[in-house]
């Protein structure tokens, strides 16, 4: 294995061209690595931001009320309106005695001062 320095030059010369091609590949190789990695850390973090403003929404459409809600509220104020048309009746019922009392007391009050006199 004894070279002569005369064939030495020559054989440096192509290992010395191999590793820089294998050093230009190692480069572009972890280069493109990092992009890739730059990359998916930011879909991540995108993704993440998304996931977050989905359950934010979710939240906020559970807390709306249902269609059986609304149905409900609707039959609710539809039987509130008939209590209400009930106790309008009674009150005019209820007006039309508190007429008639106010008209007799009146009446036994002008007896009670006419005979009086």
């Amino acid at each position: 294995m004894n070279a002569a320095p005369a064939e030495l030059g020559p054989m440096l010369a192509v290992v010395l061209t191999v590793l820089s091609i294998v050093n230009i590949i190692y480069t572009w190789w972890r280069t493109r690595d990092q992009n890739v990695e730059t990359r998916f850390k930011a879909g991540s973090e995108r993704m993440d931001r998304l996931d977050a403003r989905l359950a934010s929404v979710e939240q906020t459409l559970r807390a709306q009320p249902s269609k059986e809600d609304l149905h409900q509220l609707h039959l609710t104020i539809k039987e509130m309106q008939g209590e209400m048309k009930t106790m309008n009746a009674i009150m005019e019922g209820n007006n039309k005695i508190m007429a008639r009392l106010e008209t007799i007391v009146a009446r036994h009050e002008d007896h009670l001062l006419d005979g009086v006199k």
